[in-house]
């Protein structure tokens, strides 16, 4: 009967072990970092775009917490909040919120151009963005 014996497999797995661990750890802090350098992008490409009528869409860009499961994580960056402002032409007195605001922006409407401002900043910054989760992952792994 064939014998089979392995040497140094025990070491390979738990190498594979720590780099899930240290992996586990990092994604939330590279998501964190990319975020922060998105949401600067994105508040000064509102900024240039003339999106600052009241000074608060631009304040409004934040990202959200870390969300997903133990497969999968991801933040979402957009305008947060309500406008000090409602629909009175529609009889709606409630305040409109500031994604609605940023969406008729970004796109615009039948009346109004498109200031995308989102899908320019994310393009500008997209570089950026992986120095950034790069910088974290490589300070996190000792790489």
């Amino acid at each position: 009967m064939a014998e089979f014996s392995t040497v140094g497999l025990e070491d390979v797995i738990e190498a594979f072990s720590r780099r899930e661990q240290a992996t586990v750890e990092a994604v939330p802090k590279m998501l964190q970092a990319g975020a922060a350098v998105l949401v600067q992008a994105q508040q000064e490409e509102a900024q240039a775009m003339g999106l600052n009528e009241t000074g608060g869409f631009v304040k409004s860009i934040k990202a959200t917490a870390v969300k997903g499961d133990s497969r999968e994580k991801h933040i979402d960056v957009f305008p947060h909040g309500r406008a000090k402002h409602g629909n009175d032409r529609k009889g709606d007195k409630s305040n409109v919120r500031y994604a609605t605001i940023g969406f008729v922006a970004e796109y615009g409407t039948s009346s109004q151009a498109a200031r995308p401002y989102m899908t320019v900043a994310n393009d500008k910054a997209q570089s950026k963005v992986v120095e950034a989760q790069r910088e974290v992952w490589e300070r996190e792994n000792n790489v």
